[in-house]
């Protein structure tokens, strides 16, 4: 049994890392892991981190865009020894070219200024390559994850570095989304830097960090840059990673992470937080079918636990939507109730007996389970579960509607084969 204040980890999970190929980082060997990745080559097997449990000193959970990108650009605008950050979806428009123009302002005085972004839902090579070549010659470094190349340049853009094979990373699009500024706060959360997380089309969220925790987000960043060819220099090491005060009344937390291979630890924290339910269970996602966690979801349920489940009452994936409610059935017949939120709900967050959160940027579908590259985080704290309840869970269910099950054969027959092929969505 755990003692209080910790996760109620199986163990299955503890032991997870071991068996699977996580590579173990206590929480007093994060530096000299560091010192090692700046020194070292880093291949795949590299990516695959296992944390122990650490702590944060605040959690701060901001819903919309409106809410969180202000504070994120205050952060960039506030750094004095770092700026790093990971997205999945970052594009010019009017939020995308308000970012670009603070990082590249934030390079021009000095500071370090480092990103990592997925070709594909960037789109730095072709639709936004003028807006990267621009923060490139400002100053910052931008390294790409290109899932879909057998051959790609190493290092950053711009840096004329030699062509790699990479068909370790082939499929793995990078799905995270991270800012970690000068080693002491980290954000992790839905959203891409994009429009329509700005105006209110999609609806996501992120919590914004501090604590020693934020060193485990820091490390994955610098591991994952070093694969992409990217370069740090050994003097900034200390200042990377700052000793970090816990606070008086430190918050159980733990950064999860999965990259490429058998070691997937948020699909584990998945598992773990729905079957460990006992009272109360709220999810959040855009996109549930993967099989497995649904039956999980419904068997929770039908043990007694209240279940609700937020999802977009039309999905921007049709497919996966079309796979999802083919099970709504039995979700509904379990006890689920399902609500589903007007606009593009993009948020993937669980929160199990009002004190066990586990958030950021995995899907319930096969790719992210699987495959992608996605980054949580998962907190022990009443106070942070009460904030989802008032910030996110209690809005949403007020202007939510309740979920369906499919009646027309047609729709029924669609549904089913998304649902034999979700697997592949």
């Amino acid at each position: 049994m755990a003692r209080p204040g910790e996760f109620a980890r199986s163990g299955h999970e503890r032991s997870a890392g071991a068996r699977t190929g996580g590579i173990p980082v206590g929480n007093d060997r994060i530096l000299a892991h560091a010192e090692r990745l700046l020194t070292e080559p880093v291949g795949t097997p590299d990516l695959a981190l296992a944390f122990e449990e650490s702590t944060a000193n605040t959690t701060d959970l901001l819903v919309e865009g409106a809410s969180f990108y202000p504070r994120m650009l205050q952060d960039i605008a506030d750094a004095t020894s770092s700026v790093h950050l990971n997205q999945f979806g970052f594009k010019p428009g009017k939020i995308g070219d308000t970012f670009a123009e603070a990082l590249a302002t934030k390079a021009g005085t000095g500071v370090p200024v480092r990103m990592i972004v997925d070709g594909r839902g960037s789109d730095p090579d072709r639709r936004s390559q003028r807006m990267y070549h621009e923060l490139a010659a400002a100053g910052v470094t931008v390294c790409v994850v290109r899932a879909t190349k057998l051959r790609t340049q190493s290092g950053p853009i711009d840096a004329r570095r030699p062509m790699r094979w990479t068909l370790n990373a082939l499929g793995h699009f990078d799905h995270r989304k991270l800012l970690v500024v000068d080693g002491s706060i980290g954000w992790v959360g839905g959203a891409g830097i994009e429009d329509h997380f700005q105006d209110g089309r999609f609806h996501d969220l992120f919590l914004r960090v501090t604590g020693p925790v934020v060193n485990q987000f820091q490390l994955v960043f610098l591991a994952s840059l070093r694969w992409l060819g990217g370069a740090v220099p050994h003097a900034e090491i200390d200042a990377l990673f700052p000793a970090l005060d816990a606070g008086g009344d430190p918050t159980p937390a733990i950064a999860l992470h999965n990259a490429p291979g058998r070691f997937r630890p948020i699909t584990s924290a998945i598992v773990d937080v729905i079957d460990g339910s006992r009272h109360t269970l709220d999810i959040a996602n855009p996109y549930v079918a993967d099989r497995g966690m649904i039956q999980r979801i419904a068997n929770a349920s039908l043990r007694g636990v209240s279940v609700r489940l937020f999802v977009p009452a039309n999905a921007n994936n049709w497919a996966c939507a079309a796979a999802q409610q083919f099970h709504h059935a039995t979700l509904l017949d379990a006890g689920v109730r399902i609500r589903e939120y007007p606009t593009m709900l993009h948020a993937k967050a669980f929160v199990s007996d009002g004190e066990d959160v586990l958030l950021g940027t995995c899907n319930l579908e096969a790719w992210s389970l699987k495959r992608f590259f996605e980054i949580d985080i998962r907190v022990r704290s009443r106070g942070l579960a009460a904030q989802f309840e008032e910030r996110f869970a209690a809005p949403a269910e007020q202007l939510s509607s309740d979920g369906h099950r499919l009646t027309g054969a047609k729709q029924r027959a669609r549904a089913s084969v998304f649902a034999a092929i979700s697997p592949l969505l």
